[in-house]
């Protein structure tokens, strides 16, 4: 991972927008006062990355916010591994003053855009790979290839914890190795072939399950299908000669026996013709039929004029009218007689209702004269008490004079008799109210509904303008009565004489049908022997039968002859035919086909078809399965190879050994780097050795004695700290291909602690990273000698409004 721009915008100190470029910062420092927020800078790069730092506790934003602020954000563009990115993460704080992350991206920027450029980092730009805080969480360490953990221990150290990795456990650096290397590569490789045993196996286990499926073929076997084949493909000619010997013998053989049927079926057809009995009698029968029917004709005609005429006399009365308006003047009459008795019933009570109105009257006068009373008393009430407590001399409290006699007096009897006629008279002054609306309310009703009755003698008088009198009406009913009277009764007579013509009908019908089947009988018979010639019928069905019975007679004996010889011809060709059938199905039973005994050519040339197909098939068959059983042999002795051989490559990789060899290599090659760092950071006093799974320094200023790296003093271990830290840098990033992306380190304080000798080495050999290993190296000191070393700083200082940077070069 290595840095190329930093925007902060309300992130910890740095309450205004701030923008660190380390586009040309190969080696750079982060110089200021304490507490002036260079420390921020590193939680800012952890916090766009991982979305938490070192100093905070885990999952904790409350201090990443400005005070002041309430909205924060932060942008990390970095490199790794030749292609640049983009996290962004944005903070705010609610109304109850909790912080939280509202927006996080993570984005692989596109080629072509200059990471540097503010206006080319457009949101949305690159390819998105991450929309939410565990998204962006998970990207940057898939990118970079280390976990927070580890990133804080081997890319940015933070204040307080530089010697972490010196000081972790072995099994915290083990899983640190295993990141850096890529070594979890070699458990996919263990995973990968488990699995690659597991499906070979099963593939081994199915083909040889289908193997055992298939029984075993000899060559022999196949040689015999084949010999079958062709003995049966010899066959064919011979089998389709015969066939169609037999097949021409079929056609002479169905000749011969429809001209036995024929013969068979005309001397049945002559031998049933007999004419039926009673023939002679049908004509006459019809005869008598068709007079019957003519005479009841008659009589309908006669009975449907006189129908006809009555008819016509009741078509020009509209009886359904006739009623209506008949119903109309008796509505009409009875509408008169209710409008009269509800004038009179309204009129007495207008009568009532001005008697009410006068009472209310009254009572409403009484009520004010009883009011004026209690009035008067309720004054002289009031007099009597503002007399009581006066003397004679005493100034009156109504006209300020002096008294000169208290008058006695008591009204409390006066005043209860004037309350009570008051409340007397109230009531009925209420009585007399409610009769008046009482009766009102009547009134109205009473004169709504003679407002109706009068509309409704209005709309009757209106439709009976041009309707005669009820009288006319009665008349012309009384005569339409008369007329369908009659009417039925011609009815009656017109329906017993259509009946009677039906019945007539009837008879005709059944001897006209009798007749029918008369003739239907001659046809038939007639039919029968159409094909001998018969004579045609004539015109009297008696004559028709007696000249067809004399001809089947004769035609008789002339069809029996027929009979004969067509039987000795079938007999004859019947012979042949078995001669040849016995001979196909000989040739066919050595080979077990089974024939038909009757059959014709075809069947027997199919019943061949068929064998020869079924021969060929299963010979097909036989090397069909002699080639499958040679070929899942080959697959399930392959499968049964790929098998062993994923089984022992799990086997191998499984042993704990070839993952302690590879990291004790590691390790080795990690020491050896360090040593070389640490020799030139201390003057050639110290070299770092790893034994018993921690690390250990041997001190050539006191006869080489080793010692545990614990026991080293503070300056001490910054510089072991620091040999090592920047030996993971330095030297296992090259061999970290295909694990982390370790193209940079930022060391926060420490330095403070060295020696101006120690110092100037540490400067010479972060130098010098940069140059030999193309990383990018990045100091957050105090120390005034080592920031004027570096080429480029970054000036931190802080005032009331925050913090803010200034970028120089030497």
């Amino acid at each position: 991972m290595r840095p190329v721009r930093l925007d902060l915008q309300g992130f910890g100190s740095y309450t205004g927008s701030e923008t660190f470029d380390f586009t040309d910062a190969e080696f750079f420092a982060l110089t200021g006062p304490t507490g002036a927020g260079k420390s921020t800078v590193l939680d800012a790069i952890c916090f766009a990355l991982y979305g938490r730092t070192p100093r905070w506790p885990k999952s904790a934003t409350q201090n990443s916010l400005a005070p002041s602020s309430v909205e924060g954000r932060v942008r990390l563009v970095f490199g790794a591994a030749g292609r640049h990115y983009v996290a962004t993460r944005i903070l705010r704080r609610d109304r109850n003053g909790k912080v939280k992350t509202t927006t996080a991206a993570m984005e692989q920027l596109p080629e072509g855009v200059d990471p540097a450029e503010d206006t080319e980092l457009v949101e949305g730009l690159g390819k998105a790979l991450g929309g939410s805080p565990n998204e962006v969480n998970a990207a940057a360490e898939r990118i970079i290839g280390l976990p927070f953990e580890q990133f804080t221990k081997c890319v940015l150290l933070p204040q307080g914890e530089f010697a972490e990795f010196l000081r972790a456990s072995s099994a915290d650096r083990r899983n640190i190795l295993e990141n850096l290397l890529g070594h979890s590569v070699y458990r996919s490789i263990q995973q990968r072939a488990r699995t690659r045993f597991v499906d070979a196996d099963a593939k081994r286990q199915a083909y040889e399950t289908q193997l055992a499926g298939l029984a075993p073929v000899s060559q022999e076997q196949i040689g015999l299908a084949a010999e079958r084949v062709e003995r049966l493909e010899k066959l064919a000619e011979p089998v389709r000669d015969k066939s169609s010997a037999l097949d021409g013998l079929a056609a002479a053989v169905e000749a011969a026996r429809r001209a036995l049927a024929a013969a068979e079926s005309n001397l049945a057809s002559l031998t049933y013709i007999k004419e039926p009995s009673g023939v002679a009698d049908i004509a006459a029968q019809v005869a008598a039929a068709a007079a019957a029917v003519a005479e009841k004709g008659a009589e309908v005609e006669a009975t449907e004029a006189e129908d006809e005429r009555l008819r016509s006399e009741l078509d020009g009365l509209d009886l359904a009218k006739l009623e209506r308006d008949l119903k109309a003047w008796a509505e009409l009459a009875e509408t008169a007689a209710k409008l009269k008795t509800g004038l009179e019933l309204t009129e007495e009570l207008r009568d009532q209702f001005a008697e009410a109105k006068e009472l209310e009257e009254a009572a409403s006068e009484e009520v004010e004269i009883q009011h004026a009373s209690l009035h008067k008393v309720r004054m002289a009430e009031l007099a009597g008490t503002l007399r009581a407590g006066l003397e004679v001399g005493d100034e009156c409290p109504v006209c300020d004079r002096p008294v000169d006699e208290v008058p006695a007096h008591d009204l409390s009897e006066s005043m209860q008799q004037a309350e009570e006629s008051s409340r007397t008279a109230t009531v009925e002054f209420r009585d007399a109210q409610a009769a008046v609306v009482a009766l009102q309310t009547r009134l109205e009703n009473y004169e709504e509904r003679l407002t109706e009755l009068q509309l409704a003698e209005r709309r009757l008088k209106k439709k009976l303008e041009d309707v005669p009198e009820p009288a006319v009406l009665q008349q012309r009913r009384a005569s339409s009565e008369e007329a369908r009277q009659q009417l039925a009764g011609t009815g009656n007579a017109l329906r017993a004489a259509r009946r009677a013509l039906r019945e007539a009908e009837k008879r005709k019908a059944a001897v006209d049908e009798r007749q029918q089947r008369a003739w239907k009988e001659f046809q038939h018979a007639r039919d029968q022997v159409a094909v001998l010639g018969p004579p045609a019928a004539g015109d009297g069905l008696a004559a028709s039968w007696a000249q067809l019975t004399a001809w089947a007679a004769t035609s008789l004996e002339r069809a029996g002859a027929e009979r004969e010889a067509a039987r000795t011809e079938l007999a004859e060709l019947d012979g042949r035919a078995e001669t040849l059938r016995g001979e196909l199905r000989f040739a066919l039973g050595e080979f077990n086909v089974e024939v038909p005994r009757n059959g014709t050519g075809g069947d027997y040339v199919a019943r061949h078809a068929t064998a020869v197909e079924a021969a060929r098939a299963d010979a097909a068959s036989l090397a069909e399965s002699r080639r499958r059983r040679i070929e899942l042999d080959a697959e399930m002795r392959r499968f049964a190879t790929e098998a062993l051989v994923a089984k022992e490559l799990a086997r191998h990789l499984d042993a704990r050994k070839f993952m302690e060899w590879l990291l004790s290599e590691a390790l080795d090659e990690l020491v050896a780097g360090a040593t070389v760092m640490l020799h030139q950071i201390t003057g050639g006093q110290y070299d770092l050795i790893y034994r018993d799974q921690d690390f250990w320094v041997v001190d050539h200023h006191d006869a080489d004695m080793p010692r545990p790296a614990r026991s080293l003093s503070g300056g001490e271990t910054f510089a072991a700290s620091l040999s090592l830290a920047l030996a993971l840098s330095d030297q296992l990033a090259s061999l970290s291909r295909h694990g982390a992306s370790l193209e940079s380190i930022i060391l926060d304080e420490g330095f403070g602690t060295l020696d101006p000798e120690t110092l100037d080495a540490v400067a010479s050999t972060l130098e010098a990273l940069t140059i030999s290993a193309g990383r990018t190296v990045g100091l957050v000191t105090h120390v005034a000698e080592l920031a004027e070393r570096v080429p480029v700083r970054f000036q931190v200082t802080k005032d009331a409004k925050g913090s803010h940077v200034e970028k120089t070069w030497s």
